[in-house]
Order: structure tokens, then sequence, then C-alpha cells
């Protein structure tokens, strides 16, 4: 009897090995799944947090450009005012008569010319 008992434990224990083999690599592959998942979270984690700074840096980028290009407008409208005052027909007879000594032609000074 008790080698009946012993050769069925032996049967049960043969048995139960390839299982336990089988178990232990579908634990691995369960391990090395989990292990990929998990990376591949990180990695997509880490490409989310670099896009979101992306984005914040080139919002300050565009908040840089449109502090300047309205600078460079202000300084552009002021250089037209000055360009402009420059210009005008009295700053230049007043500059004419006290630099050069020109002063408006009379009457019989005028000398027209036909083509």
């Amino acid at each position: 009897m008790m080698e009946v008992i012993n050769a069925v434990s032996m049967a049960g224990a043969v048995r139960r090995q390839p299982v336990a083999r089988k178990s232990a690599a579908l634990r691995r592959r369960y391990i090395r799944r989990g292990v990929w998942l998990l990376a591949l979270g990180v990695i997509m984690a880490l490409l989310f947090v670099w896009v979101r700074i992306q984005v914040i840096h080139l919002g300050y980028e565009v908040s840089r450009l449109r502090k300047e290009t309205r600078d460079l407008t202000e300084q552009r409208n002021m250089l037209e005012a000055k360009v402009s005052s420059l210009k005008s027909p009295e700053r230049l007879m007043r500059i004419a008569s006290q630099r050069f000594g020109m002063r408006l032609p009379q009457g019989d000074e005028i000398v027209f010319v036909s083509r």
C-alpha cells in the first residue's frame, strides 16, 4: 500500500513540475509586459511634460515678440512724427532764411522758363 501511495505521490509531483515551469514562464512574461508597459507609460509622461514645457516656452516667446512689435510700432510712429515736423514748410523756410540768407523772390526776380 505504501508503494501505491508513494507512486501516486510521485506521479502528482511529476505532473505538477511542468505546470510550475509554465506558470513561472507565464509569470516572467507578465512581468516583462508590465515592465514594458511601465516604461512606455514613463516615456509617454516624459513626452507630455516636454511638450507642455515647449508650449509654455513658445507662449513666453510669443508674448516677448508681441511686446517688441508694439514697442517698434510706437518707435516708428514717433519717428514718422519727427520726420513730419522736420519736413514742415515753416521750419524749412526758417532754416533757409537764417542759415542761407534766402528769402522769397520779389515780383521782378521771378523768371519763367519755357520749353
